[in-house]
C-alpha cells in the first residue's frame, strides 16, 4: 500500500496463486512421475526463491511476475514434498513424518512476522517507499538459503532418503509376507477342519 496506494489490484495479484496451483499441480504431477521427488523439490524451491527478486523493481508488473513464478515453483515442489515425506517414512508412521515435514513452516512463521515488520519499518515506513528495493533484496537473499542448502547437502539428503526408502520397502515387503503366511495358515487350518467334518 505504501508503494502502490490503495487502488492497486491486490486482489488480482493474490488470486494468481490459488488459480495456478489448482491448474498446474495435476499437470506437474502427471509429467514429473519419472523424476525423483527431491529433484522436483530442488527445482521448485529455486523458482519460488528467485521469484522474490522481481519485487526489487517495485512495479505492478513485477508484482504479477513475482506471484506467477512463486506459484509455478510451489506447484512443482509442494506435492512432491508430501510424496517424498511419505516415501521415506517407515510403514505406519506416514502421518507423523508428514506432520514433521510441516514443522519448519510453523517455526519460521514465528520469526517472519517480526523480521518482515522490522524491514518494513526500516526501509518502507510510509509512502513513497523509496528504499523498498533494499527490503526485497534482503528478503530475496534469505529465501535462497533453503535452495542453496539443498544443493550443498543434496547427495547426503538423497543418500539418506534412498536408504530410508529401501528400509520402508523392506518393512512393507516383510509385513506383506507375514500377512500372506498368516492367510495360508488360516486357509490350511480351515481346509483341515472341513476335511475332518467330511470324514465325521
Amino acid at each position: 500500500i505504501n508503494r502502490f496506494g490503495e487502488d492497486a489490484p491486490f486482489g488480482s495479484i493474490y488470486a494468481i496463486n490459488p488459480f495456478l496451483i489448482i491448474v498446474l499441480v495435476p499437470i506437474v504431477a502427471l509429467y514429473s512421475k519419472s523424476i525423483h521427488p527431491l529433484d522436483s523439490i530442488t527445482v521448485g524451491a529455486w523458482i519460488s526463491a528467485l521469484s522474490v527478486f522481481f519485487l526489487i523493481w517495485q512495479t505492478i508488473p513485477s508484482a504479477f511476475l513475482f506471484m506467477i513464478f512463486l506459484s509455478i515453483g510451489e506447484a512443482i515442489w509442494s506435492p512432491r514434498l508430501y510424496e517424498y515425506t511419505t516415501l521415506i517414512a517407515p510403514k505406519g508412521r506416514e502421518g507423523t513424518y508428514s506432520s514433521l515435514s510441516s514443522a519448519p513452516f510453523f517455526m519460521a512463521s514465528l520469526a517472519v512476522g517480526y523480521f518482515g515488520g522490522f524491514l518494513l519499518q526500516e526501509y518502507c515506513p510510509e509512502a513513497p517507499c523509496d528504499k523498498g528495493w533494499m527490503m526485497w533484496l534482503i528478503i530475496g537473499i534469505t529465501t535462497v538459503i533453503g535452495p542453496i542448502g539443498i544443493v550443498i547437502f543434496y547427495s547426503w539428503i538423497k543418500g539418506n532418503g534412498t536408504d530410508m526408502e529401501i528400509e520402508s520397502e523392506q518393512t512393507t515387503t516383510t509385513a506383506y509376507d507375514e500377512e500372506n503366511e498368516g492367510e495360508q495358515e488360516r486357509s490350511a487350518l480351515l481346509g483341515k477342519d472341513r476335511t475332518a467334518k467330511t470324514v465325521n
